[in-house]
């Protein structure tokens, strides 16, 4: 239980923080503040969840362990964790990050239209030159947290 978050004391609870955080994103896609503060939230979600588990049979890793192999279930929470640190501290100096470059592109339709359009976006360009949208990678994050709550965590 958490006493630093006023009512948030779970990970089930700072869960429900990231959807009220993401749907409040999804009526403004261009929204920095906004974007970031999902990241944030998606990322350190990783961190209540080990908090709150590792002594459970559930999560038998270590803390790093514990961040690779979600890592690798849902890729999109490296991106979240490069843009919170990034964000955080400005840069990132204990591991080499896969996000390179973001961007807010301002296209001529706004994020009401769908992606055949030059829509305004929040973009993500990757170490392997891949460029991305903030929004996808976010839903990705949202998915797998969705399918995480609902199939690992309900088995205590």
């Amino acid at each position: 239980m958490n006493k630093f978050s006023f009512d948030i004391k779970t990970s089930d609870d700072f869960y429900n923080k990231l959807k009220e955080d993401y749907n409040e994103f999804c009526t403004k896609e261009t929204s920095s503040r906004i974007a970031l503060n999902c990241a944030m939230t998606a990322w350190h979600l990783s961190e209540w969840i080990y908090n709150e588990y590792r002594s459970t049979k559930l999560i038998s890793f270590n803390k790093f362990e514990f961040h690779e192999n979600i890592k690798l279930k849902c890729p999109s929470l490296q991106i979240m964790q490069d843009l919170s640190n990034g964000t955080k501290h400005t840069k990132i100096t204990k591991y080499t990050p896969n996000v390179t470059n973001t961007e807010k592109h301002e296209g001529t339709f706004d994020y009401t239209f769908d992606f055949t359009f030059d829509t305004s976006s929040l973009n993500i360009e990757l170490a392997n030159g891949t460029k991305t949208e903030f929004s996808v990678e976010m839903q990705k994050c949202i998915d797998f947290y969705e399918s995480y709550f609902s199939n690992f965590l309900k088995k205590i």
